[in-house]
């Protein structure tokens, strides 16, 4: 029997035993959701058994350990995670300095003069270089010529009273 075993069949004992136990409180009680629950704690480190996984989360668990008692007195370790902090540390401020930049650029809204682009503002156009449909009865048609988005917003704006 292998040394991993020998931690690990009586740790999928136990804690299919408290499983156990926790069904049958729960069953004394009523609760058959509880009762279902428990079962399934039962179940699980059994099922982990005997497909390996809890053996694989046994070596995860010791290669972590061995890793971690490597770095308390190794000077290349040490030089390797401030090395790992350092890319960390400018990975961030890389991307706060993206944002920072493209929070500060022109929008979509806005041309490279500051001013507001054709059509983002309420400045009374309605398209590069287009007229402003006329007030008529005609007037949500001659919009729909010219485009249909600005005929919408247009419409929208004239709902709400803003001319």
């Amino acid at each position: 029997m292998p040394a991993s075993d020998v931690v690990l069949l009586p740790l999928c004992i136990g804690l299919a035993l408290i499983g156990v136990i926790v069904a049958g409180v729960s069953w004394r009680k009523g609760s058959r959701g509880r009762v279902i629950q428990g079962v399934g704690i039962a179940l699980a480190p059994i099922a982990l058994y005997f497909t390996g996984l809890l053996r694989l989360l046994w070596d995860a668990v010791v290669a972590v350990v061995g890793w971690a008692s490597a770095v308390v007195f190794s000077p290349a370790m040490w030089f390797g995670l401030s090395l790992l902090g350092l890319c960390i540390v400018l990975w961030v401020v890389g991307g706060m300095l993206i944002r920072r930049t493209t929070s500060k650029g022109a929008p979509a809204s806005v041309a490279g003069d500051g001013k507001p682009a054709v059509g983002a503002g309420r400045t009374g156009s309605t398209g590069a270089g287009k007229p402003k449909p006329k007030k008529s009865g005609r007037a949500a048609t001659a919009a729909t010529d010219i485009d249909p988005e600005l005929a919408e917003i247009e419409a929208i704006l004239k709902d709400r009273g803003i001319n």
